[in-house]
């Protein structure tokens, strides 16, 4: 039995689904299959029942990932005692961060972390799901809930300030007065049913309940796209917000919310020269979240 069989397995055992673990693995669906159809032949059982919601774990494969996931770990702490003695600043990082973070926060700042190390290739894997840095989903992480528990290395890198945005054309047309407007009165632009606890859903439900939601999206690019073209209004980070001429800042974060953001690491891997360059680029934009910084 191969590393690579058990791999496939788990891939699609925590995603339910080919397609997606295929693109967890950077493979193809049709590769998967073939995986875990090969792992299930060799074992003579069937691991997985397929219909038209996805695949399910049978009663086999769930002994079968409880064994699994042991060995991922004994072969991942392999891999982190090699990459942990790594002492060049050299190689590729895998950062899991979110949309909006990865667009206006790490982006714009790529060029200057590229000139010190040009030797280091960052991929930044933008998802609003939590990345395992347990499993090497990442090689770090940075995110605004704070991991409790983990042999992980947590740094705080700053707080990140959100506002209320609309569109300097949504604002007169509507006549709407900055810090002094009725929110139930605006169109919204909000996030799709499945994400509306991520940033601003909550505080939107809370504040304007009776507001009229315009447009969906599960991407904060998108909500700013359509906030700038006049759709409505939405909450964004300021450093986006505020740097843009054509946007307007109806409500300051003083009167909206500034969460923590953490950079996260698994402990073996901050020993790691490459890693590290890119965990202390990460911790010099902590002014860059603060809504002075683009003012």
């Amino acid at each position: 039995m191969e590393w690579d069989d058990l791999k496939h397995f788990l891939a699609v055992a925590r995603r339910g689904s080919l397609t997606e673990a295929a693109r967890d693995l950077k493979s193809s669906a049709a590769t998967v299959g073939r995986r875990v159809a090969a792992l299930e032949e060799k074992l003579g059982a069937r691991l997985f029942d397929r219909n038209q919601s996805g695949y399910t774990l049978t009663e086999s494969g769930g002994a079968v990932r409880a064994k699994a996931e042991e060995v991922e770990e004994a072969v991942l702490a392999v891999e982190r005692a090699a990459i942990g003695r790594d002492l060049r600043a050299t190689g590729h990082v895998r950062l899991a961060t979110t949309d909006d973070l990865a667009a206006f926060i790490v982006a714009p700042h790529l060029p200057r972390f590229h000139e010190e190390y040009p030797e280091i290739t960052l991929e930044i894997v933008a998802r609003h799901e939590l990345a395992s840095l347990t499993r090497r989903d990442a090689d770090i992480a940075l995110r605004s809930g704070r991991p409790q528990h983990g042999d992980y290395l947590v740094r705080r890198v700053g707080m990140i300030d959100f506002g209320l945005y609309g569109s300097k054309s949504y604002v007169a047309e509507h006549k709407i007065v900055p810090e002094d407007c009725d929110l139930n009165d605006l169109d919204l632009i909000t996030w799709t049913e499945e994400w509306s606890q991520l940033r601003g859903g909550p505080w939107l439900a809370n504040h304007a309940p009776k507001a009229r939601v315009v447009f969906m999206s599960n991407s904060p690019r998108v909500h700013y796209v359509a906030c700038k073209a006049g759709l409505g209004v939405t909450i964004m980070p300021c450093v986006a917000g505020d740097a843009d001429p054509d946007l307007v800042c109806l409500l300051p974060p003083e009167r909206l919310f500034s969460p923590d953001i953490w950079l996260v690491v698994h402990r073996a891997l901050a020993r790691t020269a490459r890693v590290r360059a890119v965990m202390d680029f990460l911790e010099t934009l902590g002014p860059a979240l603060r809504r002075h910084a683009c003012a």
